[in-house]
């Protein structure tokens, strides 16, 4: 079992009296350097030190959040364990530009760079800083030629596409990733032609499942059956899959207060516009029910579980001190 974290972000964790000022800075000239960017290296160094072995760092365009692959960067010298997995958008990056990037990002950081691939599902977003795509079989396309061109130039001497969304005559990239082949690719696509570029060209798969978490049982239905559909679509390709989960950990003294309190999370994250995600992935209740149900993840197959916590850093410290020391790390 691995562990990974979501990095403190304006618009990916629930805002708590600690992190409110220092994320509405992120919204007004002066101060500096950013305390933002200090607590999130103290929570990820924090995590380092309990054997966390990725932090996902989201890529928020119309929120405050600071930029991924500079917030990459910036993390390199400092959490010096974990691997670094950013969050690209095609069809608002250039490939091209985000092989160079990748490739400098892999070597200041000595091989710990990912990829986290997002195809996106905002339009204004998309029209406001590149350009939105108006199909789904379009946009899956460019997913798949966008991770090709930055694979082909990790990867040739001289490389050429030619492809519906980008076109490139015998390109050069001397500048090599420490990774090799290349750095890992992740991805969370839920639709069917996402999921075969998944297959064709990712590492590892996050996982479908009902954000209701009071259909628990039957999303784990689901998950096994699609992971079991994904096995087959990376068979018939020669490949193999790693299946991650994105989840939330709520916990108190009874099952019912744990509910309560993700009751009271999704309506106040939801008010302030962040990320609610993970809450159907039920890792809510007593200590002893979220190490059942992590364990119960893991003989499905789950390799790595893309933990955030409420309050942040509180809640990590809870989970280290009542979960971590029943589970596994690999």
């Amino acid at each position: 079992m691995k562990l990974g974290i979501w990095c403190p972000a304006p618009q990916t964790i629930r805002l708590d009296p600690h992190t409110q000022p220092l994320f509405d800075a992120l919204t007004h000239h002066g101060g500096g350097p950013d305390q933002s960017f200090d607590y999130a290296v103290s929570v990820l160094r924090r995590a380092e030190e309990l054997g966390f072995d990725i932090t996902l760092i989201a890529q928020r365009w119309f929120g405050p959040d600071l930029d991924s692959w500079i917030f990459a960067a910036a993390l390199a010298p400092l959490v010096t364990k974990m691997k670094l997995m950013a969050a690209v958008h095609p069809g608002i990056f250039d490939p091209r530009i985000a092989a160079k990037m990748g490739a400098t990002l892999d070597r200041i950081s000595g091989g710990r760079f990912c990829v986290n691939i997002v195809n996106g599902t905002r339009p204004a977003e998309h029209n406001m800083y590149g350009r939105w795509v108006d199909s789904d079989q379009g946009r899956y396309q460019q997913m798949q030629e966008f991770i090709a061109v930055m694979k082909g130039l990790w990867t040739h001497d001289h490389f050429t596409h030619k492809g519906d969304f980008y076109h490139i005559d015998n390109g050069l990239m001397p500048t090599r990733p420490v990774a090799s082949p290349h750095p890992p690719f992740f991805a969370a696509s839920r639709a069917d032609e996402g999921m075969n570029v998944v297959a064709r060209e990712c590492e590892c798969w996050f996982v479908n499942y009902d954000k209701d978490r009071a259909n628990y049982d039957a999303s784990l239905k689901r998950i096994e059956h699609e992971m079991s559909l994904m096995e087959s679509r990376v068979t018939d390709y020669g490949r193999s899959m790693k299946y991650g989960i994105n989840a939330i950990v709520i916990t108190a003294d009874t099952d019912e207060e744990a509910q309560a309190k993700a009751d009271e999370h999704v309506r106040i994250a939801g008010a302030q516009q962040v990320g609610t995600s993970g809450v159907g992935a039920n890792l809510i209740g007593t200590p002893a029910q979220i190490i059942e149900r992590m364990k119960r993840y893991e003989d499905m197959g789950i390799d790595l579980f893309m933990l955030h916590f409420w309050p942040m850093q509180n809640g990590l410290e809870e989970f280290a001190q009542k979960i971590l020391p029943s589970l596994t790390l690999s």
